[in-house]
């Protein structure tokens, strides 16, 4: 290959990755044909260095966040909350952190490619490989860039990561940390939007219908932010 042809493939990645903003439908249209390597590699790094990102800003903001919910809570007593301040500060160092926040990031989206995977084969009754699946996955979590530079200058902003973007926008203030309230906030609208998107990709990469694909796959969305507002409390969720 010379390096004209290297230049072409360049381009036509770059045109996939800024296409899952601008024109979605030709981009999985241009996966379902072909995904190569570099489909794979460069979305991922991408979320991967965001992710790095995010912890450097945010990430002490969390952890000090944490340590005041945890201080906050009368169920646990003092002893105990002392050992467990003491275990945060000394059980990573920043590099391990950065480590085990690209180990999670992997083991997240290879579930979740299989998750996709499951949904798309069985639920959808279509037909696609799982490297074409995760493909998928990886465009549509780029929102996550937009997401990032939305967020992350109000977090800093206000000095707190309870930046809201989700349904809970609409609801009175006396409802926090209610159900309904902790359900609202999980359907948040950069969410909606990589749902929106691996929806689609899912309907042109597995060749079925688009509205049944949307359908499943909000449906599962939504089932699944219930169950996660009605397990956790929100004391130590956010």
């Amino acid at each position: 290959m010379d390096g004209h042809d290297i230049q072409n493939d360049n381009k036509t990645l770059v045109q996939r990755i800024f296409g899952v903003f601008l024109t979605p439908r030709a981009t999985f249209n241009a996966l379902a044909r072909s995904t190569g390597v570099l489909d794979l590699l460069v979305p991922f790094l991408i979320l991967l260095v965001l992710s790095v990102g995010n912890q450097k800003l945010v990430g002490p903001l969390a952890i000090e966040e944490q340590k005041q919910r945890i201080l906050l809570r009368e169920d646990i007593p003092e002893e105990q909350k002392d050992v467990i301040l003491e275990r945060m500060e000394g059980s990573l160092n920043r590099s391990s952190r950065y480590l085990f926040g690209g180990i999670t990031i992997v083991v997240w989206y290879a579930i979740l490619g299989g998750v996709i995977m499951f949904l798309g084969a069985f639920v959808l009754g279509g037909q696609a490989t799982y490297r074409e699946t995760l493909t998928v996955v990886l465009y549509a979590s780029l929102v996550g860039v937009v997401e990032w530079v939305v967020k992350i200058p109000l977090i800093l902003q206000t000095g707190t990561t309870q930046v809201e973007t989700g349904l809970a926008l609409l609801l009175p203030g006396s409802l926090d940390g209610t159900l309904i309230y902790r359900f609202f906030h999980r359907l948040d609208i950069f969410a909606a939007w990589k749902v929106f998107l691996v929806a689609l990709g899912v309907a042109l990469v597995y060749q079925v219908e688009e509205k049944k694909a949307r359908t499943v796959l909000f449906g599962a969305w939504v089932l699944a932010m219930f169950l996660l507002a009605w397990l956790f409390d929100g004391r130590g969720f956010s």
